[in-house]
C-alpha cells in the first residue's frame, strides 16, 4: 500500500469515527449496544466483587425497561398525533395526569443548572400513567392491544421491576428473564 492511499484509509476512518460520534450525540446509535462510555470515576476496583456483578446484571434491565418505556412513549404520540393532531394531550390525557406533569416539569424547572428531561409532556409522564393514557383512549389503541387487561398486568409489573431497578434493588433471574419477555410480548404486539 502505497503511502498516500495509507493516509486516505487513515484520514477516512477517522472521518468516519467522527460521523459516528455525532450520530451518538443526535442520540442514533451505531455502535454495539454494550459500547458505552461509564461514568469515569466508577471503576470495579472501587467497589465489592457482588456490588459490581449486580450493578451489571441490573444495567442490562434498566436498559430494557428504558428501551420499552421510551417505545411505548412514542407509540402514544404517533397514534395519538395521527388520530387527532397535535393537540392531542390538552384534548385526550386525562386531567390528573396533565396536572401530575405540570407539577413536575415546574419542580425541576426550579433547578435550571440541570439539563430538561424532555421537550415534551410525555416524557414527564410516569410509567404507569402511560397505560393510563391508552385506557383512556381505549377506542384509539384497541386495534393494536389485546385487552385492558393484558396491558395493565404487564405495565403493573414492567413499573414494579423499574421501581425496584430505579432504587438500586436487585431482581431475582426469574423476575429479569420476566421483564425481558414482557418487554418482548409488547414488542410484538405494538409492532
Amino acid at each position: 500500500m502505497s503511502e498516500n492511499k495509507l493516509r486516505e484509509f487513515v484520514f477516512n476512518g477517522l472521518l468516519l469515527n467522527d460521523t459516528f460520534n455525532l450520530l451518538e450525540k443526535e442520540g442514533i446509535s451505531v455502535r454495539q449496544s454494550g459500547d458505552f462510555e461509564p461514568v469515569s470515576r466508577v471503576v470495579e476496583a472501587d467497589f465489592s466483587p457482588i456490588i459490581w456483578h449486580n450493578a451489571v446484571d441490573m444495567a442490562s434491565v434498566y436498559q430494557s425497561i428504558f428501551c420499552i418505556e421510551n417505545t411505548l412513549r412514542n407509540f402514544i404520540v404517533e397514534r395519538m398525533s395521527e388520530r387527532h393532531g397535535l393537540d392531542w394531550w390538552i384534548n385526550k390525557v386525562p386531567k390528573k395526569i396533565q396536572d401530575d406533569v405540570k407539577k413536575l416539569k415546574t419542580k425541576e424547572a426550579k433547578n435550571k443548572f440541570f439539563s430538561s428531561r424532555s421537550d415534551s409532556e410525555i416524557g414527564y409522564t410516569m410509567m404507569g400513567n402511560l397505560g393510563q393514557i391508552i385506557i383512556n383512549n381505549w377506542d384509539d389503541f384497541s386495534d393494536i392491544i389485546p385487552s385492558q387487561a393484558w396491558l395493565t398486568s404487564r405495565m403493573d409489573d414492567l413499573e414494579m421491576a423499574r421501581n425496584i431497578v430505579m432504587h438500586t434493588g436487585i431482581l431475582p433471574q426469574i423476575e429479569i428473564e420476566r421483564i425481558t419477555s414482557i418487554v418482548r410480548d409488547i414488542l410484538r404486539q405494538i409492532g
